[in-house]
C-alpha cells in the first residue's frame, strides 16, 4: 500500500477510489500530503519588484511558467530589457523547459494618465473631493490632485450626469456632476480610495469603447511581433470582432501568436460563446467584472466560463486579487487561499498574479504559496468524474487524434500510470489530452520552442524541448526523444523504475498523424543512448521465433 501511495504522490492520483463525488469529499484528509507535482500554470506580472535576472530565476524555480508584461505601465525600452532578462535566464538554466512571454494590451478600456513627478505615482482621494476628468492631451503626463487625463475619447461620449466612475476594481468611485462638450467631466468622490498612474476607469454596464484597435494597441502588437512574444492578453473583449481585429493586425504571424480574451464586463459574459470560438483561450478578469455585475454574481460567471472553456478544450485563466493581501503581507488570507483552491477545483488551467509579483514586497514567497495551494487542490480533484462528463459531452464521431487522446487518458486511469508521454510537433495532441484532465502529468516532447512555450497554458502539461540532432531514421529519433524524456521525468520524480507510462506518438513524421498508443513499464535507464532499450519499435516476429 505504501508503494502505491508513493506512486500516487508522484502521479497525482488519489490512493482511494470512490464511486461518487460525495464519497470522495467525505474521505478528504487534512493530514495527507499533496502530490509533489503542480499541474496548474502560474502566470506572473513582471514589474519593478521582480524584473532582475536573479528574481526571474527565483520565480521560475518556484513555479512561474509564463511572464506577463502589462504594456501600459512602462516604456517599450523597459520591456525590451525585461524580455532580454527572461531569455537570458531561460538560455542559462531552463532551455529544456522554456518559459513563455505574454503581453497585455489595453483594448477599448479607458485609463487615466500619469501624475506629475512632484506628486508621485499615487494620490489618495477622500469622499466629497472634486476631480475633473479631461481628454486634453497636455495633461497626459501632467495629472494632478484636481485634474486627470483619460485616454479614450469614447469614454466622455458614454458618460452621463449621475453615472458612477470606478477606478480599477474599487473602492474608489466618483459621481459625474457635470459634463461639458464631451471633453470634460466634473466629478465628486462618492467613495474614497487611491488613484495611481494608468489606473483603469470604468462606468458599469456601459461599453468602454468601440470594438476597434487603438493606435496604442497596434503599437503593442507590433512590439509583440518584433520581440517574438508568445501570447497577447486582450483586455475588455466584449465581442468576437475585437479578437478578429487582433488577428488581422498580426498578419502572417496570426497562427504563431496566441490571443487570449480577457472577459471583464457584462457584455463580454453575454457574448461569451462567440468570443470563445475565435479565441485561443479565456482570462476571467474578476476584478473589473465585479464592478460591471453584482459581486454575488461573479462566481456564477466564473464557473460558467471555466466550464465552457473546459468543454471546448481551450485554456482558461483566473485573475484578479488571487493573493492580493500578499502585496504587503507574508501570508494570504484564508478566504484567498480557499478562493484559489476552489478555482483549481472548478477546472482552471492557469492562475495569474498581478500586483502580488509586480510591486509586492516578496514575489518569490507569493509564487511559492500559490504553488502549495494549487498542489493541495489538485491532489483532491475528482478527475474521473470530470473525464466521464467530458466524454458524454463530446459529439461523435471524433478524429483519430481526438480518439487517441481519450484512449490515452482512459489507459492512464485504468493502469494508474505515473505519466502520459506524448511526442508532438504542434502541441495539439498534448492539448487534447489535457482537455480530459488525466490525474497524472502529461509530458509533451517537442522540437519546436514555440510549441513548448504555448503548452504552458494547459493544465497538467509539462513541455520538454528536445534539441538534439535528428537521426537518419524517424523511428530511432522518436525512441531517443522518449528515452530523454523518461530520464528527465525520473530526475524530477515524475516517474520511477517499474511505473506504468502511457506513450502517445504518430505513425509518421510531422504534425497531424497522432494515432498510436502504447503502455510501457519504465525500464532502468542510463545516459548511454547506444545501450538504451527500444521503447517504440515493434518486435519483428520473424526474428523472434519464441513469440
Amino acid at each position: 500500500m505504501a508503494e502505491n501511495c508513493n506512486k500516487d504522490k508522484r502521479s497525482g492520483n488519489v490512493c482511494n477510489q470512490h464511486q461518487t463525488r460525495l464519497e470522495h469529499i467525505c474521505d478528504l484528509n487534512i493530514d495527507k500530503s499533496p502530490s509533489d507535482i503542480k499541474k496548474t500554470g502560474i502566470i506572473c506580472t513582471i514589474g519593478p519588484a521582480c524584473d532582475s535576472i536573479e528574481m526571474i530565476d527565483k520565480l521560475i524555480q518556484k513555479g512561474m511558467r509564463i511572464c506577463r508584461l502589462n504594456m501600459v505601465h512602462s516604456s517599450e525600452e523597459y520591456y525590451v530589457k525585461v524580455i532580454e532578462n527572461i531569455r537570458n535566464v531561460v538560455a542559462k538554466s531552463y532551455e529544456q523547459n522554456q518559459v513563455a512571454i505574454a503581453i497585455d494590451i489595453t483594448g477599448p478600456g479607458a485609463r487615466i494618465g500619469k501624475f506629475k513627478s512632484d506628486i508621485g505615482n499615487c494620490i489618495t482621494l477622500k469622499t466629497g473631493n472634486k476631480m475633473l476628468f479631461t481628454c486634453d492631451k497636455k495633461y497626459e503626463v501632467n495629472c494632478d490632485r484636481k485634474r486627470v487625463y483619460v485616454d479614450q475619447p469614447e469614454f466622455f461620449n458614454i458618460a452621463e450626469v449621475g453615472d458612477l466612475i470606478f477606478i480599477e476594481d474599487g473602492p474608489l468611485s466618483l459621481k459625474v456632476l457635470e459634463k461639458h462638450d464631451s471633453t470634460t467631466l466634473i466629478c465628486q468622490v462618492d467613495n474614497g480610495g487611491d488613484m495611481a498612474n494608468f489606473h483603469q476607469c470604468h462606468i458599469p454596464k456601459k461599453l468602454p469603447g468601440k470594438p476597434v484597435l487603438t493606435q496604442r494597441d497596434k503599437d503593442a502588437i507590433a512590439f509583440a511581433l518584433d520581440n517574438e512574444v508568445d501570447m497577447i492578453l486582450a483586455s475588455w473583449v466584449w465581442c468576437s470582432s475585437i479578437i478578429q481585429s487582433i488577428r488581422l493586425e498580426l498578419g502572417t504571424k496570426a497562427d504563431a501568436v496566441h490571443v487570449i480574451a480577457k472577459i471583464q464586463n457584462h457584455e463580454g459574459v453575454l457574448n461569451f460563446d462567440e468570443i470563445l470560438k475565435v479565441s485561443d483561450g479565456i482570462l476571467v478578469g474578476r476584478g473589473d467584472l465585479g464592478i460591471d455585475i453584482p459581486g454575488e454574481k461573479v462566481f456564477l460567471a466564473q464557473k460558467m466560463m471555466i466550464g465552457k472553456a473546459n468543454s471546448a478544450g481551450k485554456p482558461v485563466i483566473c485573475a484578479a486579487q488571487m493573493l492580493d493581501s500578499m502585496v504587503n503581507n507574508p501570508r494570504p488570507t484564508r478566504a484567498e487561499a480557499s478562493d484559489v483552491a476552489n478555482a483549481v477545483l472548478d477546472g482552471i488551467d492557469c492562475i495569474m498574479l498581478s500586483r502580488e509579483t509586480a510591486i509586492g514586497t516578496n514575489p518569490v514567497k507569493v509564487v511559492e504559496t500559490l504553488s502549495a495551494i494549487c498542489r493541495e487542490a489538485e491532489s483532491v480533484a475528482f478527475t474521473d468524474s470530470v473525464f466521464r462528463e467530458l466524454q458524454l459531452q463530446t459529439p461523435k464521431p471524433v478524429g483519430k487524434t481526438h480518439t487517441t487522446a481519450i484512449a490515452a487518458v482512459e489507459a492512464a486511469s485504468k493502469s494508474k500510470a505515473s505519466a502520459i508521454l506524448v511526442v508532438t510537433t504542434s502541441g495539439r495532441s498534448a492539448a487534447m489530452i489535457a482537455k480530459y484532465r488525466p490525474s497524472c502529468i502529461i509530458i509533451a516532447i517537442t522540437r519546436v520552442p514555440e510549441t513548448a512555450r504555448y503548452l504552458h497554458l494547459f493544465r497538467g502539461v509539462y513541455p520538454m524541448l528536445y534539441s538534439e540532432p535528428c537521426c537518419a531514421e524517424w523511428i530511432d529519433d522518436i525512441d531517443k526523444r522518449i528515452h530523454t524524456a523518461l530520464l528527465m521525468a525520473q530526475s524530477k520524480g515524475f516517474v520511477a523504475v517499474n511505473d506504468s507510462v502511457v506513450l502517445v506518438t504518430g505513425w509518421s513524421a510531422g504534425s497531424g498523424h497522432t494515432n498510436t498508443l502504447r503502455l510501457i513499464t519504465v525500464p532502468i535507464l542510463t545516459n548511454n543512448m547506444e545501450s538504451r532499450p527500444s521503447l517504440v519499435k515493434l518486435v519483428d516476429v520473424k526474428s523472434n521465433p519464441d513469440i
